[in-house]
């Protein structure tokens, strides 16, 4: 086997492990009978083993060879601990970034490069972002008590600022959740610092909380931006323009985007005076007309606002749209194109769009064709869309938008409870994977829209004669999965019979992956000879992520079969990371929290919601 096609390999090996255990995407189990009291004792009994886990995997992981893994426990398990036992989840915060800081500072300066410094440096950025879930002020503290020691002339400084001001930033924006005013001041504190990206999302949850204070740090981040670099500061020059652009169009904007479990409630735009409108476009055209943006995409960006600086500064608009002319000759051919159709492809109608793919150059015609498409999607005009498609495109772009067409299809039928129908559907798509997920998919929305476990089963026995055993390839692997994952809200033994063999697989890939990497032709997920769990699942997250989703609900199933299914995995470090995940399957608050117990997520390429 060639090393690359073993590599991939090995990502789909540690794919195959998130899947088989409890992750953060966990959803509710199936139903059980009896009555509340009987269920509430069983849920009690299910957190004391849980809890129990937790404490000897804890006791465990301290060791672990690396610190970075070590923190990781220390993390989650704190966490976790937080609404039982606040004292100590504090105290494994702490531990957990001090012991990041300590090696970030223990790095050799010459080592700026190298990816463990930066590793690290996730590690403990990922774990603040997480205290600040729970306590933003205790987060900012620990922050500013553990800033890493860059030697004077590293060229470790500028970036390690940047990444410090973000999180400061970002953890402000936590605040504003439950303390606006203490956001507000956290935020004004940081300005004096510089600007970031994280502050608009800072800005939206404010204007959810307290417009008035949005209102405000919104003034005082124009006045900020005014007196930076712009040629020198990318971070503060983007900011300004993203935040101009959701004053001028809100209707584009996250702002006006619905609020996390508030229905369909949106968050009224911000609202500032006209000097201060005024001062911040100034400053966007003068950095545009001075050639400061070195991004592409910030010059996309202010090209889409020249509508509405014309009415701001209609004397300016002229020669910035010369500039922009002028720097458009400069770039790639692929980046004028966007810039040329971005505003149709914004805000134009299907048949103008429809109209200019037609004369469209040949590296922009697909995105025109595909984007018509989508928008007739969007509309409800399936048939068009599909027939636009077929008539048009080729190759992998056709057999992704008809994939999609026929998943919102499908996702429609179920919706109108036409099982005969989505099974019709169904049984045209090209392939037997596709078959399978789909098969998955629906058994999945029958079993948690309308109880029918009977119906449920026989669609996933047909779904499980479609995939070859062992399966051969990735795609396979993903149809699996996602049966696996629809028996297990109807019949969770079921599920373990198809994931206990690939088990088997998966150490054989992950022995392979560490061998590779400590002969130097790995991808880097090994560091004297143990797994980096925490850049490993980022590694994994891109194109699996939907794999955890899938079988979460196995723990709150079959605890301890679960459990044995994880203690077949070969290496020490992996089978702990199994261990505790399955303990935040059952002890974490957080799991959850946005999702009605009638959504499901289930996926043929591209996840299809279906509620009821």
């Amino acid at each position: 086997m060639r090393l690359t096609g073993l590599l991939s390999l090995c990502v789909l090996a540690f794919a195959l492990l998130t899947s088989t255990f409890p992750s953060a995407f966990a959803q509710t189990a199936p139903p059980t009978k009896g009555s509340k009291e009987d269920q509430e004792k069983l849920q009690k009994a299910l957190e004391g083993k849980a809890l129990k886990l937790l404490d000897s995997t804890l006791a465990d992981a301290q060791m672990l060879k690396l610190v970075e893994n070590q923190a990781l426990f220390q993390s989650v398990a704190a966490d976790l601990l937080w609404t039982r036992d606040e004292k100590r989840a504090r105290s494994l915060f702490q531990d957990a970034v001090n012991s990041l800081t300590l090696a970030l500072n223990s790095s050799e300066p010459d080592r700026g490069r190298d990816n463990t410094y930066w590793i690290i440096a996730q590690s403990r950025f990922q774990t603040l972002q997480t205290i600040a879930g729970r306590d933003a002020q205790f987060a900012l503290d620990l922050l500013r008590g553990s800033r890493p020691v860059v030697p004077e002339g590293s060229d470790l400084s500028y970036g390690t600022h940047d990444q410090e001001l973000m999180l400061e930033q970002y953890i402000a924006a936590q605040a504003a959740e439950k303390d606006p005013k203490l956001a507000l001041k956290m935020a004004q504190e940081s300005l004096k610092k510089g600007v970031s990206l994280s502050l608009l999302r800072l800005l939206r949850r404010l204007q959810q909380k307290d417009s008035e204070a949005a209102t405000h740090l919104a003034g005082g981040i124009v006045k900020k931006i005014r007196t930076e670099d712009l040629a020198t500061n990318q971070e503060a020059g983007l900011t300004a323009i993203e935040l101009l652009r959701s004053i001028l169009q809100p209707t584009r904007n996250d702002l006006d985007a619905p609020i996390p479990g508030q229905g369909n409630a949106k968050v009224k735009p911000l609202e500032l005076d006209d000097e201060t409108v005024r001062d911040l476009a100034e400053t966007v055209v003068n950095a545009a007309v001075n050639a400061l943006y070195h991004n592409p995409g910030a010059l996309i960006e202010v090209q889409s606002l020249l509508p509405e600086l014309e009415k701001r500064l209609p004397g300016r608009t002229a020669q910035l749209r010369q500039k922009l002319a002028e720097v458009t000759q400069t770039i790639d051919p692929n980046t004028r194109g966007w810039m040329k159709y971005e505003p149709l492809m914004r805000n134009g109608s299907t048949d103008a769009i429809l109209t200019a793919a037609a004369d469209a150059p040949p590296q922009m015609r697909n995105s025109l064709y595909m984007m018509a498409a989508g928008k007739l999607m969007q509309a409800g005009d399936v048939d068009r869309a599909r027939q636009i498609t077929k008539d048009n495109l080729s190759g992998a772009d056709r057999d992704q938008m008809l994939a999609r067409i026929d998943q919102l299809t499908i996702a429609n039928a179920i919706k109108r409870g036409k099982i005969d129908e989505a099974k019709e559907i169904i049984l045209r798509l090209s392939s037997r994977d596709a078959q399978a997920g789909a098969f998955a998919e629906l058994a999945a929305a029958i079993m948690m829209t309308q109880g029918d476990s009977k119906l449920a089963l026989e669609l996933l026995d047909e779904a499980r004669k479609l995939i070859n055993s062992p399966p051969a390839n990735q795609k396979q692997i993903d149809a699996l999965m996602q049966v696996a994952g629809a028996y297990a809200l109807v019949e969770p033994a079921r599920a373990f019979e198809l994931i206990n063999p690939l088990i088997v697989q998966a150490n054989e890939m992950i022995a392979a992956a560490a061998l590779l990497d400590k002969f130097g032709s790995g991808q880097g997920l090994f560091k004297r000879g143990e797994m980096l769990l925490q850049h490993s699942f980022s590694a994994a997250n891109g194109p699996y992520v939907q794999h955890l989703r899938k079988l979460t609900s196995l723990a709150r199933a079959d605890f301890e079969r679960t459990k044995t299914a994880v203690d077949g995995f070969q290496r020490n470090e992996i089978r702990l990371m199994g261990r505790l995940l399955i303990a935040q399957s059952v002890l974490s608050d957080r799991l959850g929290k946005d999702k009605s117990p009638n959504q499901v997520f289930f996926s043929v390429g591209t996840s299809i919601l279906v509620s009821h």
